[in-house]
């Protein structure tokens, strides 16, 4: 064992130098990565998807869905899901793993959280890899910054707590990066173990098929791909291949949600994946809401549109060439697809960085960003009814998804456009994006406020004061939250003062008294019903009007 272990020496010997020496030329890189690994991996304990607003994740609904193995039922064998079958096993995994920690207070956090630290490490492959791209395409200098920007992006950090389509990311770009290797085999083998995981990775195929060198190289490419899709469906296809079919063709089934298709079928909200039912095959896809588009014509159109883009007379042995042309056809998918999920966009942002140089692709990445919390939280969350809102972040993402597909394009045909006219054209759409901003927060804000009054349990108080308080007059309120949500309604009507009666507090008494004697005309309460308030008003005062509102008390008082 010895002797083995000593003539094994100097190979281990040269690993590490070779590690080594791979650190020393990539040094930023490997400062970078510690740095994105300890804040991603520090976020998943503190961080909740949402934060003070509501819950921003799909976590939730994948705990539901895991929460049928407990029963014995198994994702794509007993019930359908509306996803390939390597996350949903994937997370099998996770969850089953998340079970032997003793659960906390907190209902899943052991399981969001373990699924957050797997997806933080795929994250981190991703940082690599597409570092990796960077260098081979620009040098060591953009690759540095690219992966400066990339690590300071917050959509990427929201996915990790959110989605899983870092995982699919991360199959699309080893695709692309073994493709450049000429590596057919492994490239294909990422494309088709992506296309399991989400599909879009699939995208990558076609720019592999034209710069893999000779028709050998290619087939080993197709070849690959299919077989990897095979292998990963085979298991489902001998058990159970209704559920495995149905839950591939959800997809094309389902009807539009946040994009243009929505809009013009007149659908404002979240996609819907298709019946209650998650044991009967023939409800994935299904409950969807009615189309007025003619899709299989608007399918034929973009089938004919990308065959006619590949198979124009390119140089596919530019590595750029390459990625640009799956870029494009990542563009065009998302423009042909029914659906868009915000989460979507981590897909989108490695090749703006790649392919536009400069505060121009960093500009596209953050109005993307921008646009995504547009729809949520802000749009669901805190504007939700309001579809002029959701059509202009819609059609402004989707006017940029268009702009985009023209750099690509340009970068895969050589078309002559100056920098400048890129440039110029960058700051219009940016400041278009700007001004519907500025117009949307000001549309915006009084349609929040009125949404809230009328969510509001406060909101016959609200109507009464308004209807019979003088202008000036005083109102106390005995609780502080009730307070807060009081204030933004009558502040600009009435003189608005807490006053709690807790023993912590100075004496509620005398405070409440100094209001009385200050109060302009009548004087208003507003507390719970055994609030020792009442009773002290009574006893000093005589009481004119009196309404009780489900379980608070508003009333109003003769001054002196």
């Amino acid at each position: 064992m010895a002797k083995e272990l000593t003539a094994r020496l100097p190979s281990i010997h040269r690993a590490a130098g070779g590690l080594r020496e791979l650190l020393a030329s990539h040094r930023q890189l490997a400062l970078i990565l510690v740095l994105f690994l300890a804040f991603r991996l520090a976020a998943v304990w503190v961080f909740k998807p949402g934060g003070y607003l509501g819950e921003l994740s799909d976590f939730g609904y994948y705990r539901l869905l895991l929460s049928f193995t407990n029963q014995g039922f198994l994702p794509l064998i007993d019930f359908w899901v509306e996803y390939p079958p390597i996350f949903p096993w994937l997370m099998l995994g996770l969850y089953r793993l998340s079970l032997l920690v003793p659960a906390w207070t907190q209902p899943g956090a052991w399981f969001y959280m373990t699924l957050s630290t797997f997806l933080v490490l795929v994250e981190a492959a991703n940082l690599v890899v597409l570092y990796a791209l960077a260098h081979r395409l620009h040098g060591a200098g953009r690759a540095v910054r690219l992966a400066w920007v990339y690590t300071a992006l917050l959509a990427p950090v929201l996915t990790l707590f959110g989605g899983f389509d870092s995982l699919a990311l991360l199959f699309l770009l080893l695709a692309v990066w073994w493709t450049l290797g000429q590596r057919p085999i492994l490239g294909g083998l990422a494309a088709g173990l992506g296309f399991m995981t989400k599909m879009m990775p699939i995208v990558a195929l076609p720019a592999a098929w034209q710069h893999m060198m000779g028709l050998s190289r290619r087939l080993r490419l197709v070849l690959a791909a299919l077989l990897s899709i095979l292998a990963v469906a085979a298991p489902f296809l001998l058990t159970a291949p209704k559920t495995l079919l149905q839950s591939l063709l959800s997809p094309m089934a389902r009807s539009s949600w946040e994009t243009l298709w929505a809009l013009i079928d007149g659908y404002y909200s979240f996609g819907v994946a298709g019946g209650w039912n998650r044991f009967d095959p023939t409800t994935a896809g299904a409950a969807q809401h009615p189309t007025h588009i003619p899709w299989l014509l608007v399918t034929a159109l973009f089938l004919l549109l990308y065959l006619f883009l590949f198979t124009r007379r390119v140089d596919w042995g530019d590595g750029r060439r390459v990625v640009a042309f799956t870029a494009l056809g990542l563009g065009l998918l998302l423009l042909y697809s029914k659906g868009y999920s915000p989460q979507f966009v981590v897909l989108l942002l490695p090749f703006i960085l790649l392919l536009i140089p400069g505060w121009r692709g960093v500009a596209y990445a953050l109005l993307l960003s921008l646009l995504n919390l547009a729809e949520y939280p802000v749009y669901f969350l805190l504007l939700p009814g309001r579809e002029w809102f959701l059509a202009g972040a819609v059609l402004l993402r989707s006017l940029i998804w268009v702009v985009l597909c023209l750099e690509y394009a340009a970068q895969v045909y050589g078309w002559k456009v100056p920098d400048r006219r890129w440039s110029r054209l960058a700051a219009g759409v940016t400041a278009l994006v700007l001004a519907a901003g500025v117009a949307g927060a000001v549309l915006g804000l009084p349609a929040y406020a009125q949404s809230r009054y009328e969510a509001s349990p406060h909101r016959p108080a609200i109507d009464i004061l308004r209807r019979e308080a003088e202008p000036g007059a005083s109102l106390v309120v005995g609780e502080m939250e009730t307070y807060e949500a009081l204030y933004p309604f009558l502040r600009k009507q009435l003189r608005l003062s807490l006053i709690e009666t807790n023993d912590y507090l100075p004496a509620w008494e005398p405070r409440l008294a100094a209001h009385v004697e200050g109060a302009q005309g009548r004087f208003w309460l507003y507390a719970p019903p055994d609030s020792a308030m009442n009773g002290w008003m009574s006893g000093h005062y005589r009481s004119v009007t009196s309404y009780d509102l489900g379980g608070w008390l508003l009333s109003s008082w003769e001054t002196p």
